[in-house]
């Protein structure tokens, strides 16, 4: 489809959920959809929720997992798109089910889906230049979520640390998360994203959510460890085509030690997760919500 800016197209409400227990994630996923569409000439409006009880307008796209896209109390748009990745058979015009792995037969109700990694809602800025995922592993990075109140993170550095001595291990710190940082780890508060971060690393430790598709589209070496249900299908997606490598609290320490021995390991970690994430998710859902239109 042509993507010629125009005045005449119409507003689109962008409503998301944040905060304590939720995290980035659905800002993120948000944030890359609007990048699109503001690019296509489109008039966008972010809500985050829950800020305004109603969610109405010609055009509303819903990520939230606190409100259902489909609930006429909540929502009264012309055109409902929710992004849902909980399978909650939403009945609305379009559900977009970006984790890899996704089984779009789970969104029955919904007069369109689209569904699995080819339609993650996840972007990297062209100019960030990736350090070569086969060189040595000098720095880890490791990411649980901004809401890991549970201090997953900082048992995830330790185990890393304890067994890459020499290796600066780097923790993001989230707004919403445990602030306790482990001796010898670095703290990480990165307000506007982590693509430098993943960039200057051959090899991330990730959660199952948005972080772990933006680490992919960097060709970066990832271990993911499940810390939510809803990460499941994601993990396991990218884990059956060798897009990455799942791993446990237990077992992360030697999964990442095999991985820092093993560059041609990184390499073909890379390789697939780069193939599987093309970064034109955003487009293609933009693509869907301008058939809707028209």
């Amino acid at each position: 489809m042509g993507h010629a800016v125009t005045a005449k197209r119409p507003r689109v409400t962008l409503a998301f959920d944040e905060g304590p227990g939720i995290g980035l994630g659905h800002r993120r996923r948000i944030e890359a959809l609007q990048h699109e569409l503001n690019a296509r000439g489109f008039r966008c409006a972010k809500v985050s929720l829950p800020e305004s009880t109603m969610i109405a307008g010609r055009v509303a796209v819903i990520d939230s997992y606190r409100m259902r896209a489909d609930d006429p109390g909540r929502v009264k748009a012309g055109i409902v798109i929710a992004v849902d990745d909980i399978a909650r058979d939403l009945a609305v015009d379009l559900v977009v089910d970006p984790a890899p792995g996704a089984d779009p037969q789970l969104h029955a109700q919904a007069v369109r889906v689209l569904a699995g990694a080819p339609y993650a809602l996840a972007s990297i800025p062209s100019s960030v230049q990736p350090v070569a995922v086969d060189g040595p592993v000098d720095r880890v990075l490791i990411t649980t979520g901004a809401a890991d109140a549970g201090g997953v993170g900082a048992r995830l550095a330790t185990a890393v640390a304890g067994v890459l001595p020499g290796t600066e291990v780097r923790l993001v710190v989230g707004p919403w998360g445990a602030g306790d940082v482990p001796p010898g780890v670095v703290p990480v508060h990165a307000r506007r994203g982590l693509a430098n971060e993943f960039a200057a690393v051959p090899l991330a430790v990730t959660a199952g959510g948005v972080s772990m598709l933006e680490a992919c589209l960097l060709g970066r070496a990832v271990v993911a460890v499940e810390i939510a249900d809803n990460q499941r299908p994601a993990i396991s997606g990218l884990s059956a085509i060798g897009a990455i490598e799942p791993a446990t609290e237990a077992t992360v320490g030697e999964v990442v030690r095999l991985l820092a021995a093993d560059p041609a390991r990184r390499a073909a970690l890379g390789t697939a997760a780069s193939a599987a994430l093309d970064g034109k998710g955003p487009a293609r859902v933009a693509d869907a919500i301008e058939e809707l239109i028209s």
